[in-house]
């Protein structure tokens, strides 16, 4: 099969003598645009964000895990706290570590999730543990890290 590129392809746009359609500069620039487009992106939104962190969490995978928090994220126990009961990504990792090693079989399956703004709200079920516990787990993410976490037992 051979297609023809039609004439008025190759003809200067109007006031733009250096770009042409069907031109290699066109598709040069068309090029440069998409990888900026591409690289522009450079950060998670809150949803794939809290995905990350879960996919990490059920792989009990501790670096993924602590990779997804802001190096100064704070994690509440219980909705209401005013004191986080984990400061930093250090103390995330070293706690989520001891836990995963303590419970090699926890798991969490997303019974819901819901997004407002920047906020991602999970109603989670995690086995694996002494009891099985539903929790709404809330996670303000900010550039594409959780930034504060909250959990409601």
């Amino acid at each position: 099969m051979h297609l023809s590129v039609p004439k008025f392809a190759l003809t200067p746009l109007p006031h733009c003598s250096r770009i042409y359609f069907g031109g290699q500069r066109l598709i040069t620039a068309f090029a440069a645009l998409l990888f900026l487009a591409c690289g522009a992106r450079a950060q998670n939104s809150p949803v794939e964000t809290a995905q990350a962190q879960l996919d990490a969490y059920n792989a009990q995978d501790t670096e993924a895990f602590a990779e997804v928090f802001a190096k100064d994220a704070e994690v509440f126990m219980n909705l209401g706290d005013t004191v986080p009961a984990m400061r930093g990504r250090e103390e995330i990792r070293k706690r989520y570590g001891k836990m995963f090693s303590d419970y090699p079989d926890n798991k969490s399956v997303l019974i819901g999730r819901m997004v407002q703004g920047n906020f991602v709200f999970d109603h989670e079920y995690i086995t694996g543990r002494d009891e099985p516990l539903q929790i709404m787990a809330i996670y303000e993410v900010s550039e594409g890290k959780i930034a504060r976490c909250w959990f409601v037992r």
